[in-house]
């Protein structure tokens, strides 16, 4: 038998495989090992594939946002039809938030009833939802208290990163310049989303009881033309001493254009938090159910002539995406997750994109249902040109 180092070439090869076949035969007996990387090699190639990563990350992420938002543009497009569908069977929009009293209605300890979302359970098709909530009940009765944790994809944008998986809320209404509230014995006091009182005719006199001052157009007149979604009361009609407030607007009184108004956009900074029961998609309060513009327009709160400057409406801590760092509840104005704007869903069932920096003057004439209505008073913001 022939040892290994007598191996012979085999025969029928070319002269340049029987060189190749006697390397091979070589290294195999000197036991020479596979090459590999070096030190500087394996270096080189972790620094280009780092560098690709940082390439393609950005781009993948982008990816996903673009379809975050598609979902949150398809998302509000179905609450703005909902709330048109409400609006049309009704004749009149839902209220914001309701207050009162259940089961027994008492006008001094008005609580917290439902909102908006409530009343158009049905038109997103959760006829379920809308059959089992006992309307004889505040929001915070046990059977609704229950209904308001159950999670529902169409409240959400999925962009929302405070969402806890039960009553969250990514979206609220159009609710103007502010919200009204009980003041020192006064019913229906209009005032700013953090319960300051407004002069919005400039007259001097903020919080009159209703039926009296002389300026006219009243505070309160001049506040429906600003927004379309308001507090209303709820069983309190026929109380003595009080008949609560009905205030509201159909499409038909929308006289700037449905494709002009704001029904509802983005605010990330309200639904579930944890912080109570009334902190959920069913929450009647002011930063709980509603957007507005910056009230800022009016310094000092009065809107007397000079005092106006329609550039704040988009201005500061109150600016569209200037709020989402804070914390749930506290920014009741346009905040979104998405880079560069928050979406917004119009009168006529539209969406769009709305710029981060937006003209203030043009924001406040997306909010306002009845600008026409505001000639001759300071707030007068002129025609809207409808570009945006």
């Amino acid at each position: 038998m022939k040892s290994r180092s007598s191996l012979s070439t085999p025969p029928m090869l070319g002269a340049t495989a029987q060189r190749g076949f006697q390397e091979l035969h070589s290294c195999v007996l000197r036991k020479c090992g596979r090459s590999g990387f070096t030190l500087i090699e394996l270096l080189v190639s972790i620094s280009i594939i780092a560098v690709l990563m940082s390439l393609i990350l950005p781009a993948v992420q982008n990816a996903r946002e673009a379809a975050r938002r598609t979902q949150c543009l398809n998302r509000v497009r179905n609450i703005s039809l909902a709330l048109t569908g409400y609006a049309t069977a009704q004749r009149r929009y839902p209220a914001a938030g309701y207050w009162g009293g259940g089961p027994a209605a008492d006008k001094n300890d008005p609580g917290p009833h439902h909102n908006w979302v409530v009343d158009i359970l049905a038109y997103l098709d959760r006829r379920d939802l809308a059959d089992r909530w006992d309307k004889d009940q505040l929001a915070i009765g046990a059977t609704n208290a229950e209904l308001t944790k159950i999670h529902l994809n169409v409240l959400v944008c999925p962009s929302d990163d405070s969402i806890t998986g039960g009553g969250d809320l990514s979206y609220s209404v159009n609710g103007g310049i502010g919200d009204t509230f009980f003041n020192s014995g006064i019913n229906d006091c209009v005032a700013d989303p953090f319960y300051w009182p407004l002069d919005l005719n400039g007259d001097g006199v903020a919080c009159v009881p209703p039926g009296t001052g002389t300026a006219s157009p009243t505070d309160r007149e001049i506040f429906k033309r600003l927004g379309i979604f308001f507090s209303e009361n709820w069983q309190f009609q026929g109380t003595p001493g009080y008949q609560g407030t009905v205030r509201h607007h159909s499409p038909d009184s929308v006289t700037d254009g449905l494709s002009n108004t704001i029904l509802l956009g983005e605010n990330v900074r309200t639904g579930a938090d944890g912080s109570g029961p009334t902190a959920n998609w069913a929450n009647a309060t002011g930063p709980g159910s509603r957007i507005y513009f910056s009230h800022q327009v009016c310094v000092g709160n009065s809107c007397a002539a000079g005092s106006v400057d329609f550039s704040k409406a988009n201005f500061g801590d109150h600016a569209i995406n200037a709020g989402r760092v804070l914390p749930e509840g506290q920014s009741p104005f346009l905040n979104s997750e998405h880079p560069g704007g928050a979406v917004v869903g119009l009168g006529d069932g539209a969406v769009r994109f709305l710029s981060q920096d937006i003209d203030g003057k043009v924001l406040f004439q997306l909010f306002t249902p009845q600008g026409d209505k505001l000639l001759g008073t300071p707030l007068d913001a002129g025609i809207f040109d409808g570009i945006y």
